[in-house]
């Protein structure tokens, strides 16, 4: 079953979606366009879970300063 858990019947993300859900049902504002900046933390760690774009920025940044001291390092033994 699609987003199924390897070792458990639950989907990866699927309690920070719950977390989503709970903010977005327990909100204290009148809209629902409101509701969503109260629970917007909520909603960017559910989409994080998803889509990993921080920690694959966070890997990018981190394998460009390995080249770079390795360039370095290179460049100052000859």
């Amino acid at each position: 079953m699609a987003g199924m858990g390897l070792s458990t019947r639950t989907a990866r993300c699927y309690d920070w979606y719950m977390d989503y859900l709970k903010c977005m049902d327990e909100g204290t504002a009148p809209m629902i366009s409101l509701r969503r900046e109260q629970c917007m933390v909520s909603l960017e760690d559910y989409n994080e879970c998803l889509h990993r774009e921080k920690e694959r920025t966070r890997r990018q940044v981190v394998e460009r300063e390995r080249q770079a001291q390795l360039e370095g390092a290179s460049k100052g033994h000859h």
